[in-house]
């Protein structure tokens, strides 16, 4: 009896617990509604609030929620909220289910580390219920005859193989009379990039003093300073090491910088700047004023701590005979 009344609480209130503790640092599940029909589809919105400069692995929900509740689509994660303190990401996920009943969805758990932190914490969602009601069906009324086919629509699906070879063959046509350009011109159909003159140090450090200039964060700016002071390292390692740095991770770069002659002290502090450029281009982050100058400080230690050795020759001296 008490299980069932449990149940019927989580049915009746399915966003109790989500609003009360919206405001505190944790996570959220909200039900749009909680009666639906066979068949009918219903929004569940996810939300976490977690301090700033935290990195959150957001849960990989299976195709059902519970047992007979099945996951139709699911939304991008956004950033809903964000502070000094704390930020609050959210996803929609739209459920249904195709056999009448009351289920409960278990609770969905979340995993975050806090900055500088190496433990793990993990906040969970409230669990909640979900009924799902038969379509009424009044045996009074008369037999109707069944309806005509409906003549279904052209979907995208089946115009995509002809858009995708309309693209291709605009694409073809393109390419042929750039070549025929190019070579009445007698200039080289393709260009690849040369090698720099300058050794790749100079270059980025020449960068630095040219985005220090530009002054990005200072105008708000923040998401463009990041991008482009990222850019500029990823660019300096490819040229000065074997590492494909503009096509991999930060994980994946200070493993490849390990296997190098880097100072792992200079390596630490960059990675310290490539994770928080990620938390500003992809969590939304605000970081300090001091933090802005630091990164681009750590950025030019890195390349100056880096740069090859110039070993100076002695002129040679003339033998007396």
């Amino acid at each position: 009896m008490k299980r069932l009344l449990y149940i019927w609480s989580l049915i009746l209130f399915p966003g109790l617990a989500g609003h009360a503790f919206a405001q505190y640092i944790g996570a959220t599940a909200t039900l749009e509604k909680n009666s639906i029909l066979i068949g009918d589809q219903v929004n569940l919105e996810l939300k976490l609030t977690v301090p700033a400069r935290s990195k959150v692995e957001w849960p990989l929900l299976a195709e059902n929620l519970a047992e007979k509740v099945e996951i139709v689509r699911k939304t991008g994660i956004d950033t809903v909220e964000s502070g000094n303190d704390k930020y609050t990401l959210r996803q929609n996920v739209i459920i249904t289910s195709f056999d009448s009943g009351t289920y409960v969805i278990p609770p969905i758990q979340f995993k975050y580390h806090l900055k500088g932190d190496t433990v793990s914490y993990f906040s969970e969602t409230q669990p909640f219920g979900l009924d799902v009601q038969n379509i009424k069906v009044d045996q009074k009324d008369d037999i109707k005859p069944i309806k005509p086919p409906l003549r279904a629509p052209v979907t995208f699906r089946e115009l995509l193989p002809w858009i995708l070879g309309g693209l291709a063959l605009a694409a073809a046509i393109a390419f042929l009379f750039y070549y025929i350009r190019q070579r009445k011109r007698r200039q080289p159909v393709f260009q690849f990039r040369s090698k720099p003159k300058l050794p790749p140090h100079e270059i980025a450090l020449d960068a630095f003093e040219k985005l220090r200039l530009k002054k990005l964060w200072q105008a708000g700016r923040i998401k463009e300073y990041y991008t482009e002071l990222t850019d500029i390292v990823r660019i300096y390692i490819e040229d000065r090491y074997i590492v494909r740095a503009m096509e991999m991770t930060t994980d994946e770069i200070s493993d490849g910088l390990r296997k190098t002659d880097a100072p792992g002290e200079a390596s630490d502090k960059l990675r310290q700047t490539l994770l928080l450029a990620d938390l500003v281009k992809f969590a939304k982050e605000k970081p300090l004023p001091d933090e802005n100058d630091q990164s681009l400080s750590y950025c030019i230690d890195f390349v100056r701590a880096t740069k090859p050795i110039e070993i100076l020759q002695e002129p040679e001296t003339k033998q007396s005979v």
